[in-house]
């Protein structure tokens, strides 16, 4: 039976799952360059290092973005929704999409499919933003409530 707190769990459970993937990504992430370059991993020093500058530097706001969905999933559970807090997380939320979009972006110059990843998490990061902008009317709309008797 659906449960409001249960799925929050759910959530939680998944934003921690999340944050260990990546963590594990990023101690995998040697041997799955070599494994992805095969015999060109010698040879193309360039790309090798395009690559480990972008993975690594995409597991921060990856690592970033976790942290905030917990904030903000931590709020839901304190019936903390409509809060001005909650409009910065998502806001900073969108700006970690937008800097994975702009590191795989500058990879797709040495690895094509990379812009595919870009646009993904440019449209994910889009999607956050106009979520934000809901979220922060909602917020202007309850501030507005609560100061009316």
């Amino acid at each position: 039976m659906y449960n409001k707190d249960k799925s929050c769990i759910v959530s939680i459970v998944a934003v921690f799952v999340f944050a260990a993937a990546v963590l594990a990504a990023c101690v995998a992430l040697p041997f799955l360059v070599k494994f992805y370059m095969g015999d060109n991993y010698a040879a193309e020093t360039g790309v090798r290092t395009a690559l480990f500058i972008c993975l690594y530097g995409s597991a921060v706001p990856s690592l970033l973005i976790s942290y905030l969905l917990l904030r903000v999933l931590l709020n839901i559970r304190k019936n903390v929704v409509f809060d001005r807090v909650n409009v910065k997380y998502t806001r900073y939320i969108s700006w970690c999409c937008f800097a994975v979009c702009a590191l795989f972006f500058a990879l797709g110059f040495f690895i094509t499919f990379s812009f595919v990843m870009a646009f993904a998490a440019g449209f994910i990061g889009l999607i956050v933003r106009v979520t934000k902008n809901l979220l922060n009317e909602a917020v202007d709309i309850k501030e507005e409530n609560d100061l009316t008797v």
